[in-house]
């Protein structure tokens, strides 16, 4: 099984998972011609994938979703509420590649077992998903809250690609509207550095498990602030860096490692 980050953050955002015949994008959340671009650099040609996987409406995970269906005949897989609001952007779907799941009831799609969890998003009905070939991947981002259901459908991945959107203190003492900053720090919102790590802290197995810091603001988080964040923090619960478990930044603009599990 395979898994790479194609783009992370708010200029965009795309995830691919390959596992035997099966490749998917989750979301396509830049231009139809970029995430072309970005498969290439993976060595994945665009008319090798099956379906986009789409988390949400908003803009910066659907932005290629239309373009890339209609160019290259993929199937779309949504909530019904993400599809309906995501319509007016993404324009016409053919009927035969549009489809409709529903959170919290999983399926199969081709050769990869696709179990799509409820988000906690300022969004209609956002998905985070869990995906297991011989392996399992969870991608859990924009998202305000990990619930235990959540935590639950994560256990025993063998990659975490999470949300470290923000450390608290430079959202706070940042030049965002404080309406803005309520958004992001409410439950509906964005999970920061502290919020990821308390997860992983429930979630690792020291196992070697590969952690992925994922759609980290340009405004407020830095690399390094997100890595040394949840780094000390499971340190100090005696989960180490290197020894337990792998960890990474999901690159803004480029293709990450392919990670092969």
């Amino acid at each position: 099984m395979k898994f790479c980050s194609l783009s992370s953050g708010s200029n965009g955002n795309c995830e691919y998972i390959e596992y035997k015949n099966t490749k998917i994008l989750i979301d396509a959340g830049l231009s139809g011609k970029k995430i072309e671009g970005l498969l290439k650099s993976i060595d994945v040609d665009i008319s090798e994938i099956d379906a986009i996987f789409v988390t949400h409406e908003h803009l910066d995970h659907i932005k290629g979703v239309g373009v890339l269906s209609r160019r290259h005949d993929l199937k779309v897989f949504a909530t019904s509420e993400t599809f309906h609001n995501m319509l007016p952007t993404i324009k016409d779907i053919k009927t035969e590649n549009s489809f409709l799941f529903e959170n919290s009831k999983p399926f199969y799609f081709k050769d990869l077992y696709i179990d799509p969890i409820n988000s906690f998003h300022d969004c209609e009905n956002g998905t985070c998903f869990s995906v297991t070939g011989d392996k399992k991947v969870s991608v859990v981002t924009d998202t305000g809250w990990i619930n235990t259901e959540l935590l639950e459908k994560m256990e025993n991945s063998s990659l975490y690609y999470i949300e470290a959107n923000h450390d608290y203190d430079m959202l706070i003492n940042g030049s965002y509207p404080w309406s803005l900053k309520q958004r992001i720090i409410s439950n509906r919102g964005h999970l920061s550095n502290v919020n990821a790590a308390e997860a992983l802290q429930k979630l690792i197995n020291k196992k070697k498990e590969i952690v992925m810091l994922s759609h980290l603001s340009n405004d407020n988080n830095l690399p390094r602030l997100a890595t040394r964040t949840v780094r000390d923090f499971l340190s100090n619960k005696n989960i180490l860096e290197g020894t337990d478990y792998i960890l990474e930044v999901s690159p803004r603009e480029e293709a990450s490692i392919v990670h092969e599990l």
